[in-house]
């Protein structure tokens, strides 16, 4: 059951950070659009990836890390201060999933703000992957 389990977050959390990094992509991109009819059908497919994906892979992949941590004991021994920053990290994360959501329907959005959210996406993301792997603390 633990390769099972481990694989599904794996899985998880590719697909998670996948869809909000080319969500976000795709945020900066639509800034290029002049033709409103084209801008309003890219928010269509964002709002439609981001509701029918992001959230329910969201759910997937915390409720498979959660589990994961429980059947390890990983939250109450020690030298798993990795798995803390990890956590907090993906609270970051989320609230910049918010942001993109947010991002989608805004008609005046800029491009710093865009690019400010993708970006985080991007390092908060990496941060992430190195805790998993190398778990320092």
């Amino acid at each position: 059951m633990y390769m099972i389990s481990l694989t599904l977050h794996v899985v998880a959390v590719m697909l998670v950070i996948g869809t909000l990094f080319v969500q976000s992509l795709t945020v900066v991109f639509r800034l290029r659009l002049s033709d409103q009819s084209q801008i309003e059908g890219v928010q269509w497919v964002q709002r439609r990836v981001h509701q029918l994906i992001y959230h329910p892979i969201l759910v997937i992949a915390i409720s498979s890390g959660v589990y994961l941590a429980m059947i390890q004991d990983r939250f109450t021994t020690p030298g798993n201060g990795w798995l803390h920053a990890k956590v907090t990290l993906l609270l970051i994360l989320i609230l910049f999933g918010f942001l993109n959501g947010r991002q989608i329907s805004n008609e005046n959005l800029r491009k710093p703000q865009a690019l400010l959210v993708h970006i985080g996406i991007f390092l908060v993301s990496t941060v992430m992957i190195i805790l998993v792997q190398v778990k320092p603390f």
